[in-house]
């Protein structure tokens, strides 16, 4: 089980490096192609900034050429002040550059994502461009919005539907540290602070879900309910399973030394089959992270069907929390289970044709 998952690990990584570095390129190419278009004076502008806004996912992407564009409207804005009193009133380059520097630099200690602002006057002022000083800053504005531009369109185009994979791969890593927590807290002798620590491991995974779910929210128009209802209902499965192991973890450590839940065939039978469970969860969501595989609705309930009851345990307590714990995992599994949204596409189209054909053969 570990290995297929450094594995799977190990190809995700290449996966992902190998689209980010397509990304990167078409980039840099579109950028270059634009900035040769327009006639650039220096095109190498907008294709460093196409580099430095081109990240792995549309949010950082976004986030990334935000603050490019909004320090350099900035930076080119105050600039203008400092060229004006070169140009009129023949200021020393050195004061007048000092002038409209000392406010951006409070400024960008305030909001460090002006910082382009400082970079844009210093490229404005120090070092002027041959023909009107006022178009440095211009230049300057034209180059960054192509880059933020180019880096915007290739990441929302080119192979960007990475979130849904993030979401997945996460997802069987979570599952792992769940599965991982409770053996932990069935071996005893255990302090319940490393089963707290082993889930903050699990909740800094699901926040990795969490963040992949909204990435893949912002990659197309229509609602990631409609297309992919599994992938958006998934979060809610994981933590709930999280939260039911963490009891049951709680629950085994609280025993006394003495006191017997399950007899050993059946403790056995119950380790087995929910094993089963978690390794077929695992199993989906890293098929899940390669390709959208589809529905499997005979697997899992297959697999569903061999989960074991708690009712074999004398422990209430046990029994309960135990109960519920495989209560979440059978959902889990069905959801995992039923990718029904390609199915449910197609029977919206063929309902909406076959009504209005119908509505014709009446009216006719």
């Amino acid at each position: 089980m570990v290995a297929r998952g450094l594995s799977a690990l190990a190809r995700w990584r290449v996966h992902s490096a190998f689209c980010q570095s397509v990304r990167l390129l078409s980039a840099v190419g579109l950028a270059a192609i634009v900035a040769w278009l327009t006639n650039l004076q220096e095109p190498g502008w907008a294709l460093i900034t196409s580099v430095i806004v081109t990240q792995n996912s549309i949010t950082d992407t976004i986030s990334k050429g935000r603050d490019q564009l909004v320090g350099t409207l900035i930076g080119a804005s105050v600039s203008v002040i400092p060229i004006t009193l070169m140009l009129f009133l023949h200021w020393p380059l050195w004061g007048a550059f000092t002038l409209a520097f000392v406010p951006l630099v409070v400024l960008a200690s305030f909001n460090p994502e002006a910082r382009m602002g400082i970079v844009t006057l210093m490229i404005a002022i120090l070092f002027p461009a041959d023909d009107s000083p006022y178009m440095r800053p211009i230049e300057r504005v034209i180059a960054i919005m192509i880059g933020v531009s180019a880096s915007t369109l290739v990441t929302y185009v080119v192979l960007h539907e990475q979130a849904r994979r993030d979401a997945f791969r996460n997802a069987a890593v979570t599952v792992r540290q769940i599965l991982a927590m409770l053996q932990k807290a069935r071996a005893g002798h255990v302090e319940w602070s490393v089963i707290q620590d082993m889930n903050d491991e699990c909740a800094a995974s699901l926040r990795l879900v969490h963040a992949a779910l909204e990435e893949a929210r912002r990659e197309h128009w229509v609602p990631l309910e409609e297309r992919d209802p599994m992938l958006a209902r998934l979060p809610n499965g994981l933590r709930q399973l999280q939260m039911d192991a963490l009891v049951v973890a709680r629950a085994m450590l609280s025993l006394p030394d003495s006191g017997v839940a399950l007899p050993a065939q059946s403790a056995a039978a119950l380790r087995a089959g929910m094993l089963r469970g978690f390794q077929w969860i695992i199993q989906r969501c890293e098929s899940e992270a390669v390709a959208r595989t589809g529905a499997d609705n005979r697997v899992a309930a297959e697999v569903i069907a061999a989960l074991p009851s708690a009712t074999g345990t004398s422990d209430p307590i046990i029994r309960f929390v135990v109960g519920i714990l495989l209560t979440d995992l059978r959902r889990l599994i069905q959801l995992l289970g039923d990718d029904d949204a390609d199915r449910e596409v197609k029977s919206r189209y063929w309902s909406g044709w076959r009504a209005l054909f119908s509505r014709r053969g009446k009216t006719a």
